[in-house]
């Protein structure tokens, strides 16, 4: 019975007109696909700004990850660069500093420091085929750093003056007072033998005096930094030397100082 009653309302509806003009069937059919089309057209719009937007994300991450490559590498290159233009800078001063002292001299560059049980040890890339011998005073811009103690064909031990073995002929500037600076290991040099009576400043620097045979005069060793009256008649000083020593890349090795310290040989 239900089935033919619903079969009656559908066959009425298929001629039965609305008041827009419009047949009942195709009314009811369009409401009850409405529902649908919708939730399907939302679907379709969603899908489709997903995809939208993966292909988008997907190409702008590898714009990204291409650009990061790009800044990577200039970064890399603007390193370079800087790195070259510090080295210039510094053997400039080398240079300059060659031109002062009016010694034969070669640049070097310190390739290697020794391990932590021999310290105060570097060694650089210059050697008897260059013209370097043992004993050879070894310079920076500032002034003193060592002097070799070992040397081979291409690459020589240097012995930094802050070594427990190191020594170097001193004066004060000032009063010209001589005495021995002596490397104690750490950063830091003594002074020795200046009497208590010898009146000194904190600051005053510290020149080679040339009298032990290795370094010319009037080189820079460093600044007083502290002094106290010794318990013997010698005052106890602590010099902080004018070099950075820890942080050597190139420095200047004197060829002849020994030369020029003693002077042309007599004529015949």
């Amino acid at each position: 019975m239900l089935p033919l009653l619903l079969l009656q309302l559908v066959l009425l509806s298929l001629q039965i007109q609305g008041p827009s003009g419009t047949l009942l069937f195709k009314t009811w059919t369009l409401t009850a696909q409405a529902p649908i089309i919708a939730v399907s057209s939302g679907i379709t719009r969603g899908i489709s700004h997903v995809w939208r937007g993966y292909v988008w994300m997907v190409g702008a991450r590898s714009e990204n990850e291409q650009l990061q490559k790009t800044v990577r590498q200039l970064s890399l290159v603007n390193s370079g660069y800087e790195q070259i233009r510090q080295e210039n800078i510094r053997l400039r001063r080398l240079l300059s500093m060659n031109e002062g002292i009016g010694v034969r001299s070669i640049g070097a560059r310190v390739v290697a420091r020794a391990p932590s049980f021999l310290a105060n040890i570097i060694y650089i890339d210059r050697g008897s085929e260059d013209g370097v011998r043992v004993d050879a005073p070894v310079l920076y811009c500032d002034g003193i750093i060592g002097r070799t103690v070992i040397v081979s064909g291409r690459q020589s031990q240097v012995q930094l003056i802050t070594n427990e073995d190191a020594s170097v002929g001193a004066m004060l500037e000032n009063s010209r007072t001589p005495g021995v600076i002596r490397g104690a290991g750490d950063s830091l040099l003594d002074l020795n033998y200046i009497n208590n009576a010898e009146q000194i400043a904190v600051g005053e620097r510290v020149l080679s005096s040339g009298l032990d045979g290795v370094y010319p005069k009037g080189l820079a060793i460093g600044k007083v930094v502290a002094l106290q009256k010794g318990k013997d008649v010698f005052k106890s000083i602590k010099v902080a030397p004018s070099v950075d020593l820890i942080h050597l890349e190139e420095v200047l090795v004197l060829l002849d100082a020994s030369k020029q310290e003693n002077g042309p040989a007599p004529e015949k």
